[in-house]
């Protein structure tokens, strides 16, 4: 780093959309040991999503996230649905998306990249399968920061 330069950083702002405590749960833990600031928001249905993004109650008072991680297999409004949502917003068009899921079909991991997800991984079952996502997540952080002169 040239001599001068400050980084400074802040959180990563993770809204996790997940139906399943016990994968919620694998990730909350997974973050806590990634190295850098964040902060996760969970909900578990595809209507709680977008109710978090339009900021309606309960989430008057959420915080525009940085990366979405997404599941496919979702109760009523399913993944896919939220992810079209998502790309035809002008307001949030533009927040990379994670699909996250534990589904291997074609058909989904077409129609994810058809709707522009930045990414489509299997959803890891132990910790060490979380790796792949954290460099992502990771990633992501490190366009957060700012450079500035002191």
């Amino acid at each position: 780093m040239a001599p001068g330069i400050k980084i400074t950083g802040r959180f990563l702002e993770i809204l996790q959309v997940e139906d399943n405590d016990g994968d919620a749960r694998l990730l909350k833990q997974a973050l806590k040991k990634a190295g850098f600031p964040n902060r996760l928001n969970s909900v578990a249905s595809g209507e709680a999503a977008w109710d978090y993004l339009t900021q309606k109650h309960p989430y008057q008072a959420a915080l525009r996230p940085d990366v979405i991680l997404l599941d496919l297999k979702l109760p009523g409004k399913d993944g896919l649905t939220v992810l079209n949502e998502i790309r035809q917003s002008e307001a949030f068009k533009n927040i990379p998306v994670i699909v996250l899921t534990s589904s291997e079909s074609d058909l989904d991991q077409n129609w994810a990249s058809r709707l522009n997800a930045n990414h489509y991984l299997a959803k890891p079952y132990d910790y060490e399968g979380f790796a792949e996502l954290i460099k992502l997540l990771r990633e992501q952080w490190m366009k957060t920061f700012r450079k500035r002169r002191p």
